[in-house]
């Protein structure tokens, strides 16, 4: 069986206007600021008027980036749902929160917290698509949309009949859990050009948020983007030495080796102190790639890997690599992706051909 699943489809609403495939970061918007919030598309596009005014805003963007990328492949008939997200739908938990110490504890609209769950949008997208089959939402830190990809991966290898697998991510950035982390000094203390933020050397990133989803199939389609091979999750690896044998590890488990890799996708976030290891992968083992970054577009958040994987699917197609991300340009046609992501201590590496 083909361990390799296509990608037929993609859907990305991020703070760059990322919500029309026909376009590849043409503009790229400038922020001044320790925020990076999504660009919202025309949600009557996608919803009923009267659902628009129900909706949290992370339903709204998780569940229009998720039916962007199933219009992108076709309106295929999904087998599996599978979404990673950090913390869930934060702005509803906040408000149920907020409404029991109104209410003294008393009875308080149920709404908020019905809505304030982790599995509410990969729920939302079931109910919106009549898909009655696996669904599932993991919501494991810096590893969340890696466990969604691997599960896809676990189902297309164990189960024939399954063939097509929507996987996406979502998070939102709300202004009580942008306060209470910022007194953690996990932001910027003062506002940061974000287009500068990975060339500067400084502590605290920038705050992000958005939702990224892929339609992988079994089989290759005339809109496929190119293929999603492996994903590894590497918790707390200790020294260089560890990340380094990880890596080539990884790679000779698909009979490939550093040559063979044209772009690597590196998770830089502009903190000093979590780029330690992603700066010494990409000085001293990712010598001869093409190096590009991404979280100064979309800033840091547990699931931004999913927009790496947007950005990787959309050079596979395009075969360019958009200025705007470059870091180091050593002029490779983007044939093979390596994503070297890293979230506190979790780095993961998602592996794309084309």
């Amino acid at each position: 069986m083909n361990k390799e699943l296509y990608i037929n489809g993609i859907g990305a609403i991020s703070p760059q206007k990322t919500f029309d495939n026909s376009v590849f970061l043409e503009e790229v918007l400038s922020y001044s600021t320790n925020k990076m919030m999504c660009v919202d598309p025309d949600y009557s596009l996608f919803f009923d008027g009267r659902a628009i005014r129900r909706m949290s805003r992370i339903l709204k963007f998780g569940i229009a980036a998720a039916m962007i990328a199933i219009e992108d492949a076709g309106k295929p008939e999904l087998d599996a749902i599978s979404t990673g997200t950090g913390f869930g739908c934060l702005e509803d938990s906040e408000i149920f929160l907020r409404n029991i110490v109104a209410e003294n504890e008393g009875v308080v609209s149920p709404t908020p917290f019905i809505q304030s769950t982790h599995n509410t949008v990969s729920g939302q997208i079931a109910l919106l698509l009549k898909c009655q089959k696996s669904n599932n939402t993991f919501s494991h830190k810096g590893f969340s949309f890696e466990s969604a990809l691997l599960d896809a991966r676990l189902n297309a290898l164990d189960y024939n009949v399954q063939q097509n697998f929507l996987v996406g991510s979502s998070d939102e950035v709300s202004t009580a859990s942008y306060a209470i982390m910022s007194r953690m000094n996990i932001f910027r203390k003062e506002p940061c050009d974000n287009l500068a933020q990975l060339a500067s050397s400084g502590k605290g990133v920038i705050a992000g948020e958005g939702a990224a989803y892929v339609v992988l199939g079994k089989a290759a389609t005339e809109n496929t983007y190119g293929r999603f091979v492996d994903v590894k999750m590497i918790s707390n690896p200790k020294d260089e030495a560890t990340i380094e044998k990880a890596i080539h590890a990884f790679l000779a488990l698909h009979e490939l080796s550093l040559k063979d890799v044209d772009i690597v996708i590196s998770g830089l976030c502009g903190d000093e102190s979590r780029d330690t290891l992603l700066k010494h992968c990409n000085e001293k083992v990712y010598t001869e790639q093409t190096i590009v970054g991404f979280k100064h577009l979309c800033g840091e958040y547990m699931t931004a890997s999913s927009f790496a994987v947007w950005l990787g699917a959309k050079m596979l197609k395009t075969q360019q690599v958009p200025e705007s991300v470059v870091l180091r340009n050593t002029a490779r046609t983007p044939k093979t992706i390596l994503i070297h992501n890293a979230y506190k201590t979790s780095h993961s590496l998602i592996l794309l051909k084309q």
